[in-house]
């Protein structure tokens, strides 16, 4: 598998990037949606040279569900500008949240969010923008969470069904879908179930952990890649059975952080025999 982090400190220039993910070892990266395409273009093609996969971009915060009409079309069309520019540069992935029945906001809490009428619009959604852009590179996903759809694995394969295109896959972020006590003491178990629902689905997976106050009440707080609770080694063991260009992106931690979780992956991966795939690698 592939393993990618977030960049700090550095320009944007192709060869820059480069020496970044090559000095850390990254063998995908998370892509900017940057307006001057030549550039991109430039970025994707050193990428592709170094044996690095052009692996993720965001079109995050921007709600399909959204109340207003005209903001939700204006959110529909960003989307669609991002998944367009993701299959021009053929970037693996083009990854955004599911809607919430609130306006201005993807991620606020709402009782609907969970209904069937949510699960029917978010089709019509994905459909649409599916058919508008019409991507042969670019896999469109939307993330695993907790308060909006998919928030079980089981919800996700309902929605690739529903939706029945080749284009839209699964982006697995499991952390997101670890909301009470008992999951996180058997998240293992959890993310078992995940891969066994979800396996030849999945696109690409995020990397962070989890990690419960001591004191009541308990709260669950997310924290960087092995500062928690997260079995990775069923983690790892998961994902090394998938696609080898499967990609595991570290999210969600500060730039004295990064180090700290990649060792931690890469000695992991050793201990298991399972192979992160270096730049350097043919």
């Amino acid at each position: 598998m592939r393993l990618g982090g977030p960049v700090f400190g550095v320009n944007s220039d192709p060869e820059t990037l480069v020496a970044y993910h090559q000095e850390h070892g990254f063998s995908a990266a998370f892509m900017r949606h940057d307006h001057d395409k030549v550039r991109r273009d430039e970025i994707c093609a050193a990428y592709t040279e170094a044996n690095i996969l052009p692996a993720e971009l965001g079109a995050y915060r921007h709600n399909v569900l959204d109340t207003d009409p005209d903001k939700r079309q204006a959110f529909i069309d960003e989307i669609c500008q991002r998944l367009e520019y993701a299959d021009e540069a053929g970037i693996l992935c083009c990854v955004i949240h599911g809607g919430s029945y609130e306006t201005g906001s993807w991620g606020s809490p709402n009782p609907d969010n969970f209904s069937e009428r949510a699960f029917d619009d978010t089709v019509e959604a994905v459909r649409h923008i599916l058919e508008r852009v019409k991507p042969s590179r670019t896999k469109f996903v939307i993330e695993t969470e907790k308060y909006v759809f998919p928030n079980e694995p089981e919800l996700y394969i309902r929605l690739i069904e529903a939706i029945d295109h080749p284009q839209f896959g699964v982006h697995l972020d499991p952390i997101n879908m670890i909301f009470s006590p008992e999951r996180l003491y058997e998240n293992g178990k959890y993310l078992k179930h995940c891969f066994e629902v979800l396996g030849p689905h999945i696109v690409s997976c995020h990397s962070k952990d989890l990690t419960t106050t001591d004191t009541y009440p308990h709260h669950i707080i997310e924290t960087y890649t092995g500062d928690g609770w997260l079995d990775d080694d069923v983690y790892l063991t998961e994902l090394s059975k998938l696609d080898d260009d499967v990609p595991l992106m570290i999210e969600h931690l500060t730039a004295e952080q990064l180090p700290i979780a990649r060792d931690y992956l890469l000695a992991k991966a050793e201990q298991l025999g399972v192979n992160l795939m270096s730049p350097t690698d043919n």
